[in-house]
C-alpha cells in the first residue's frame, strides 16, 4: 500500500538500473520503465534523449500522423528520431520517417503559413493529403505502443553499458 501511495504522490524512488533487471525484464516491460522513470537513469544522456525522440515521434503519429507531428514540434526533433530508429535496427521505419521528414522539409513554408494556431489550419495538412502515405505506411509498420517498446528493451538488452554508465549513487 505504501508503495502505492509513494508513486500516486510521485515521491516513490526509482529503482536503480542493473544488469539483473536490464537481463530479467521483458523488453517491454523494461522499455517502459527506464522511459517512465521508474529505473533510474541519467535524464541528461543522449541516449536517454534520442529514444525519448522516437518515443515522441511514434505518440504524436499514432494519435494524429506525421500532420500532427511536424504541427506540434516544427519538425525539431525529427531527424533525431529517424537517427533512433536507425539506432534501433529499424531501417523501414527510419526509412518512412526519412522520408516524410523530406516532405515536411519540401513543405515547410507552405505549412507554416496555413498552420496559424486554427483548427482550420492544423486541417489544411490532412486536407492536402500530404504525409497520408507516410502515415499508412507507419501503421503498417508499427502497430502499437507494444512493438515500438519492445525495440527498445531489446537495445537496452543488446547494449546495457549505454544504459549502466554513470549511475552511482
Amino acid at each position: 500500500m505504501i508503495h502505492w501511495i509513494k508513486k500516486l504522490f510521485g515521491i516513490r524512488r526509482p529503482e536503480r538500473i542493473t544488469e539483473e533487471q536490464i537481463g530479467r525484464l521483458p523488453a517491454d516491460k523494461l522499455c517502459r520503465k527506464y522511459i517512465d522513470g521508474e529505473l533510474a537513469s541519467d535524464m541528461e544522456s543522449e541516449v536517454f534523449d534520442s529514444i525519448m525522440c522516437a518515443v515522441e515521434l511514434h505518440a504524436e503519429v499514432i494519435n494524429g500522423g506525421f500532420n500532427q507531428y511536424y504541427y506540434n514540434s516544427g519538425g525539431e526533433r525529427a531527424q533525431k528520431a529517424e537517427d533512433t530508429f536507425v539506432r534501433l535496427g529499424a531501417t523501414r521505419i527510419a526509412d518512412v520517417v526519412k522520408r516524410a521528414n523530406a516532405q515536411y522539409a519540401a513543405s515547410r513554408d507552405w505549412l507554416q503559413s496555413v498552420w496559424d494556431g486554427t483548427n482550420e489550419g492544423f486541417a489544411q495538412g490532412y486536407k492536402e493529403k500530404i504525409f497520408d502515405g507516410f502515415d499508412d505506411e507507419y501503421y503498417a509498420l508499427m502497430k502499437n505502443d507494444r512493438q515500438l517498446y519492445t525495440m527498445i528493451g531489446r537495445y537496452i538488452k543488446q547494449h546495457p553499458q549505454e544504459f549502466l554508465t554513470g549511475m552511482t549513487e
